[in-house]
């Protein structure tokens, strides 16, 4: 299960928007972001989410993942995908795991951790997911099981 998170999840809406208008970069670099106009330091916590949904490697290398996303008729499903795939502890305990509350992600997050992460870090976590959540398409996703 992914552990990155945002600070601020004020612009997630227009990070992906920025995603879907831009060709995409050999690599996923800080510099990259900077030309998609997010410059704040808190703004290089998209490139750890973007790992943690596979978007790119390690590297920063776009992945197959990626280049779906940037089809504008299927992104917001491809992250949905994703979001299930990334956070696949929370989809253990809940099929519907996008539909939690904030509270209840933070909830399950503290069990899943057991302690591990300071309620700070959890109440970034559980936000960063509820924002992607919100921004993902739900009804036009496909839940594909994998073996």
């Amino acid at each position: 299960m992914t552990e990155y998170y945002l600070i601020t999840t004020k612009n997630v809406d227009a990070f992906f928007n920025a995603l879907t208008n831009a060709d995409p970069p050999p690599k996923f670099l800080q510099k990259f972001l900077e030309q998609l106009e997010f410059k704040s330091t808190n703004d290089r916590l998209y490139i750890g989410v973007l790992k943690g949904l596979k978007f790119i490697d390690d590297a920063g290398v776009p992945q197959d993942r990626y280049y779906k996303f940037i089809d504008q008729t299927e992104s917001k499903k491809v992250l949905a995908d994703a979001i299930r795939d990334g956070y696949s502890d929370l989809f253990a305990i809940n099929k519907k795991a996008n539909e939690f509350s904030l509270t209840e992600v933070k909830n399950k997050l503290k069990t899943i951790y057991q302690g591990k992460k300071s309620d700070n870090v959890l109440d970034l976590m559980a936000k960063t997911f509820r924002a992607l959540c919100d921004y993902a398409d739900w009804i036009g996703a496909v839940a594909v099981k994998k073996e």
